[in-house]
């Protein structure tokens, strides 16, 4: 995969500027050496490595070198592009501009091709993949460094692989069978062919059991806030992935261990501090650097979805008549997660659009307490072990609607009665993740998907018809990764 590789050459350059700069000036592609192997830096104290990780976390929230926030919700994939793509693709979101926004308007009526969806798409495949060569410079790092203790080695070797599984989740989720480029060496990575989903996930499963037992249970790195992934964060990941790939059992027992850590995590009763920077709910947080004179204390994505002035302005995104129409009656959801502008666009209705963050365009403000950008969270999880025990055929259902009641009390909705069967309760499960987690990370997308219920449900959405394909359930792999690696094959479908 030359762009791959070349990708490696651009993480490792920054990289040491992290190490000995602290910075990383420019994003520049330049030819993979010919007759040297790609290394990484070894890392000669504890500070190097923590500065080398934290740079991570910097380009998943801001972008390459800082350089991206004012758009980061739409051209940075761990910002908000990725739940903005799928979130188009499964009807929740669409694009204001209609088929004047092609690139969008390609998504919003699940029409990709090769060629329209090519630079969109490699916004995700080239963040993700960034992002798994820092994790992959790291844990080699980290083996080469004689000067590190045991303790901080198992720990920055247990979160970058975390990183690496939770890159790996959302590529192989959209794109299918993707390469596993597990170095930072060109030399093994150039050209490699797409390996089978099912590789991807055992490696995505092994890493986050790896990060389990590495990772400290608590936040002491960041200082109390929930901004670095910990042993919960790895938790949380396993329970999806179990669910993922159908093993229930498996699914439930991580799910069950995370959300007893009640000291640590609860349900927060108020919706509207579910996505502050303190939630109890949050598992795993992003935060925004603060310096960008366009963003200030606003989340990439806030920026994104809030019109300006807030409710008379206008916005390049927002919510679908179809996600609307699935709210129940008196839903609190609908009412502190869900706002409206005046502002038509010739449509002649008001406009809907998220509120799950507060702070935008409109009244961001330098000094001021700003939000987090949230990665897991915990209602997620009572859904996991709602689904995971009503497909898993364990026979008692009871747990089951108590999770999802713990979630319907908060949103002020009627609890469940426990007289519901297994198809009932599979039914609600997808109810309540389509009202609790939208525009959230692509989950209507991906859940769609895995369930077999996309074609049936998008056939109702009248932009999406005609349905061109399941096809269209993959991303296409973009042009010019086949280009730059001819082991790499397109998804069916696309020509």
């Amino acid at each position: 995969m030359l762009t791959q590789s070349k990708l490696i050459i651009i993480y490792i350059g920054c990289f040491l500027g992290v190490v000995l700069q602290l910075s990383c000036k420019k994003l520049v592609s330049i030819p993979p050496p010919k007759n040297t192997l790609t290394t990484v830096q070894v890392f000669s104290s504890l500070s190097q490595a923590e500065s080398a990780m934290a740079g991570i976390y910097t380009r998943m929230i801001n972008g390459e070198n800082n350089s991206a926030p004012p758009l980061a919700g739409t051209n940075v994939w761990s910002a908000g592009a990725l739940r903005l793509l799928a979130g188009l693709s499964s009807g929740e979101l669409y694009n204001s501009g209609g088929p004047l926004q092609a690139n969008y308007y390609a998504f919003s009526s699940n029409k990709l091709t090769a060629i329209n969806n090519s630079s969109t798409a490699l916004i995700i495949w080239k963040g993700a993949y960034i992002t798994i060569y820092g994790a992959n410079s790291i844990i080699e790092g980290v083996a080469a460094s004689t000067s590190l203790r045991e303790d901080d080695r198992k720990r920055l070797t247990g979160e970058a692989k975390f990183l690496r599984a939770f890159a790996y989740f959302y590529l192989t989720n959209l794109f299918g069978d993707v390469p596993l480029a597990l170095t930072v060496d060109f030399h093994k990575t150039v050209n490699l062919p797409r390996a089978p989903q099912a590789e991807v996930y055992k490696l995505i499963i092994d890493d986050l059991k790896e990060a389990q037992t590495s990772m400290s249970p608590e936040y002491t790195t960041s200082l109390g806030e929930r901004i670095r992934p910990n042993k919960w964060a790895a938790t949380a990941l396993l329970a999806r992935a179990y669910l993922f790939t159908e093993d229930y059992d498996n699914a439930v027992i991580n799910a069950t261990a995370l959300i007893n850590e009640q000291g640590l995590y609860q349900l927060e009763t108020d919706l509207n501090t579910t996505f502050k920077s303190n939630s109890l709910e949050a598992i795993w947080q992003l935060k925004p650097g603060g310096t960008s004179s366009i963003l200030k204390n606003a989340t990439p994505e806030g920026q994104i979805s809030l019109p300006s002035p807030r409710y008379t302005g206008y916005a390049d995104f927002y919510l679908s008549g179809h996600l609307m129409g699935a709210f129940e009656p008196g839903d609190k959801r609908r009412v502190d997660w869900v706002d409206s502008t005046i502002y038509t666009g010739g449509s002649g209705s008001a406009n809907f659009y998220p509120t799950k963050y507060q702070i935008g365009q409109s009244n961001s403000a330098f000094g001021q307490p700003g939000e987090y950008y949230m990665m897991l969270r915990l209602a997620e999880i009572f859904l996991i072990r709602a689904e995971a025990i009503a497909r898993g055929n364990q026979g008692n259902l009871s747990t089951a609607i108590d999770d999802l009641n713990a979630i319907r009390h908060r949103a002020g909705l009627e609890h469940l009665p426990n007289t519901l069967n297994k198809e009932q309760v599979i039914a609600a499960v997808e109810q309540e993740r389509q009202v609790e987690l939208f525009a959230e990370w692509g989950h209507r997308w991906l859940d769609l998907k895995r369930t077999n219920r996309a074609s049936v449900v998008l056939k109702t959405i009248p932009v999406k018809l005609p349905w061109e394909g399941d096809y269209q359930l993959l991303y296409p792999i973009p042009v010019e990764e086949i280009r730059d690696d001819y082991f790499l094959t397109q998804n069916p479908g696309y020509f």
